[in-house]
């Protein structure tokens, strides 16, 4: 989570994590006080003591009495954390969008001596006199009576069942072992440190075991320096214990923000799973040294992608036709239109995505760590001029042999996200918003093709009006034209000037003006390609009429084919760049 979260350390070293339970008694002595009996109820007990005594801080309750079902609570405990945790906390409540945890003054330990610490107390009163004078010191003086009566009264609290002195008595007990443990349990230790029941666990304890008798001349000797001590610092366990509480507190809270956490994380390393996960973008490796090395040989994750769509119209009349005269349908769409195409992807980094006979999907990635080849729109631009090279090429030799004639139809759109991926086995199935947006993108109304066939271009738009009869029949509110041609969503088109330089002009045909924009590009060999952009205006379908859109107008860009035309406008371009430079 990095800076997101910078108690990450505290969380993660938090020592209850390492116990088999919040209450393990060898946790508790090894870093907090043991408590003596149920720690909700001696909590419970504090919390109405500080709310009583410190109305001015708002005391919040640790354990929850909130009923919930099994709905509303978490879905997952894979470790049981959640579930050791609402002994002691309550049910722990579904976080479904983000996990978090609050916490209060009370779970900060160092609270307790700024609070009830006569000598800390007493320091801050000596620099009040000595900064404020007399009046000041008078004040905080009677301030500071109050905390420490306040004091009194919450070890008055811990005391009540008489096992206060056995949770002081366990902070002397820190350094017994697992073995000496097996010899007398750790509440029987803390109970002969703080001077009780002695004749009663020295006689339940076996002294034909190794090490049982060193073991009791310990504890005898940790007693008498526990009766010193308290006689010397006789507020020393009532903050010690106070603490201990406090820092248990943070850490119960830790404890069940970290399970919430856990229950989120799954462990795999199936290749499959991984596969999965990876594609997913889900997937965070921890790896060693020999695995980091491989790292840089593997495909970087993806960024962002564009889809090139190619609906390749008419292909089931055309397979008819083919074997109408005892022609083989897969030789021809092979060497005409496949075959080709599959020699120009790696000229452009493509990928196949899907390809039938009455469809091509082609992917463009974009890779993480490497903004310099961040070119797929263009590239794809410069694909699908390729694909209509081929079309026009052979659409021209079949007319001279007699063969049928293909028709194609290019969308291309841009997602700023990586892809997501399904698996048929070890075969990836994109899923992605952009392959849908291209589909529409590379469709033609056979209502607009008696409009536009006989026109300058291979694509127009047209919006439905909105009182049209047709507007929102399948959910499409446009109307598109697109035979041999290339149409950009407005996504890509974006994302392209972002790629390269575009130089925009202006040239008049007939009544109206188009608009250009020329732009090279780099392949993925490094070689520079052309491409000429076409800002169209999208006019108005209504009652079966076309209306021209005009300069007000929603745009559309259509990517130009190689051509004659294309030639002259780049030819215009040129000039206008060299009479600019002069």
């Amino acid at each position: 989570m990095g800076d997101l979260l910078p108690e990450a350390i505290n969380i993660l070293f938090n020592p209850l994590l390492y116990a088999a339970s919040p209450q393990d008694p060898t946790v508790l002595l090894e870093n907090y006080s043991v408590w003596s009996k149920d720690f909700s109820s001696l909590n419970e007990s504090i919390e109405d003591v500080l709310a009583e005594v410190l109305p001015e801080l708002k005391v919040t309750q640790l354990k929850t009495d909130t009923k919930l079902s099994a709905a509303e609570t978490e879905a997952f405990d894979v470790l049981g954390g959640l579930f050791s945790a609402q002994m002691l906390m309550g049910p722990s409540e579904d976080q479904k969008d983000a996990v978090a945890e609050t916490f209060s003054w009370m779970e900060h330990p160092g609270n307790v001596r700024w609070l009830f610490d006569g000598r800390l107390l007493q320091k801050h009163l000596d620099v009040a006199k000595e900064e404020g004078g007399l009046r000041a010191g008078w004040s905080l003086k009677s301030d500071i009576k109050k905390l420490l009566k306040s004091s009194n009264q919450l070890e008055k609290t811990l005391s009540e069942d008489g096992q206060f002195r056995n949770m002081v008595a366990g902070h002397r007990l820190s350094d017994l072992t697992q073995k000496d443990i097996e010899i007398v349990d750790i509440s029987q230790a803390c109970t002969f440190v703080a001077g009780k029941d002695e004749k009663k666990i020295l006689s339940q304890i076996d002294e034909s075991l190794e090490g049982a008798a060193p073991l009791v001349e310990r504890l005898k000797k940790t007693r008498a320096e526990y009766e010193q001590r308290t006689k010397e610092a006789p507020q020393e366990g009532i903050l010690k214990v106070l603490g201990d509480l406090f820092r248990y507190r943070l850490h119960l809270k830790y404890y069940r923000f970290a399970h919430r956490a856990f229950n989120r994380i799954n462990v795999i390393i199936e290749p499959q799973q991984i596969q999965l996960a990876r594609a997913g973008g889900n997937l965070y490796r921890l790896m060693d040294s020999q695995e980091l090395k491989h790292l840089a040989d593997e495909q970087p994750d993806i960024a962002h992608h564009t889809i090139l769509k190619a609906d390749v119209r008419g292909s089931t009349t055309v397979t008819q036709e083919l074997i109408n005269k005892d022609l083989n349908p897969a030789s021809y769409f092979s060497l005409r239109f496949f075959g080709p195409i599959n020699e120009r992807l790696a000229a452009y980094g493509a990928v196949k995505v899907f390809i039938e006979g009455d469809a091509v999907i082609l992917g463009f990635y974009e890779y993480e760590g490497h903004p310099a080849e961040w070119y797929s729109v263009a590239r794809a631009c410069g694909m699908a001029k390729e694909m209509i090279d081929i079309v026009t090429l052979k659409n021209t030799d079949s007319r001279k042999t007699g063969l049928p004639t293909l028709e194609i139809g290019i969308g291309i759109c841009y997602a700023g996200e990586r892809p997501l991926f399904l698996f048929d086995e070890d075969h990836p199935i994109m899923i992605s918003s952009a392959i849908g947006d291209s589909d529409r993108m590379s469709s033609c109304s056979w209502k607009l093709r008696g409009s536009f066939e006989s026109g300058n271009f291979n694509v127009e738009v047209l919006e439905i009006d909105e009182g049209d009869q047709q507007r929102g029949e399948k959910g499409q509110d446009y109307l598109r034209y697109n035979v041999n041609g290339i149409l950009l969503d407005d996504a890509a088109f974006t994302k392209l000037q972002s790629e390269i330089s575009l130089n925009r002009i202006n040239m008049k045909m007939g009544e109206h003006s188009e608009a250009f924009y020329i732009g090279r590009f780099p392949d993925v060999t490094g070689g520079e390609r052309d491409l000429i952009i076409r800002d169209g205006a999208i006019g108005i379908w209504k009652d079966n009429t076309v209306s021209r859109g005009d300069d007000k107008s929603e745009r559309f860009y259509e990517v130009l084919p190689n051509s004659k035309f294309a030639s002259q406008l780049l030819e215009l371009a040129n000039k206008q760049l060299r009479s600019s430079k002069s």
